[in-house]
């Protein structure tokens, strides 16, 4: 991986942490089988019943069949049959994406995954799912994963320049509750936030470079 995150400008830990996501997929609206609506992101937490890798017009692929008290639903994962291997049934899942409407049928297509237990963070689901810049090889799932280790690992250890005083002053988060809030965050409110801390530093630093 270390060749695909040079690709990025990633050579060391700090650029890593400071390779911050361009957008974010907003999966926190939590649903019921039987509530899905046509188009519109969304997760749900459901039983895996059934998967198997299927081959048709010759691309790859799995399908399932997943179900909660409300229903059940079929979920496609295009040019993925090693899912098939994966994952197992009698799993509970998180699935997060939009449904689609397939000879009058709900279908689920390509959806983020998640195997879930009850002391589990979601990661790639139900919440604010950050979507980084990537390079040929180099997969989203992995790429986030990896950054999360290393934010909750190693952010902390950053020396933050700015006074309390002007932090408090200007209504600033410090700077490691503002990159780990920017990476992930909890609401719209909060990654804004972040973002303002973050923005603060660049034109403050610019104007440092200026004088």
């Amino acid at each position: 991986m270390g060749g695909l995150l040079r690709k990025l400008g990633v050579t060391n830990v700090l650029d890593l942490i400071y390779l911050f996501p361009h957008r974010h997929n907003d999966y926190r609206q939590i649903k019921k089988i039987r509530d899905l609506e046509i188009g519109e992101e969304q997760t749900i937490f459901v039983n895996l019943w059934a998967i198997r890798p299927i081959l048709l017009g010759g691309i790859q692929r799995s399908e399932a069949q997943v179900g909660d008290e409300t229903g059940n639903l079929r979920v496609v994962w295009f040019n993925k049959p090693y899912l098939a291997r994966s994952l197992r049934p009698d799993t509970r899942l998180a699935l997060s994406g939009k449904v689609t409407l397939f000879h009058q049928s709900v279908v689920m297509e390509s959806p983020e995954y998640e195997q879930i237990g009850s002391q589990d963070e979601l990661m790639h689901t139900g919440r604010l799912v950050p979507i980084y810049p990537l390079t040929n090889g180099l997969l989203q799932r992995n790429l986030r994963r990896l950054i999360k280790q290393v934010v909750d690992q190693y952010a902390s250890d950053i020396d933050d320049p700015l006074p309390s005083s002007i932090m408090r002053d200007a209504n600033l988060s410090s700077l490691t509750q503002a990159i780990k809030d920017y990476h992930y965050p909890d609401s719209l409110a909060t990654r804004d936030r972040a973002r303002r801390r973050l923005a603060f530093d660049e034109l403050f630093l610019m104007q440092l470079t200026v004088l």
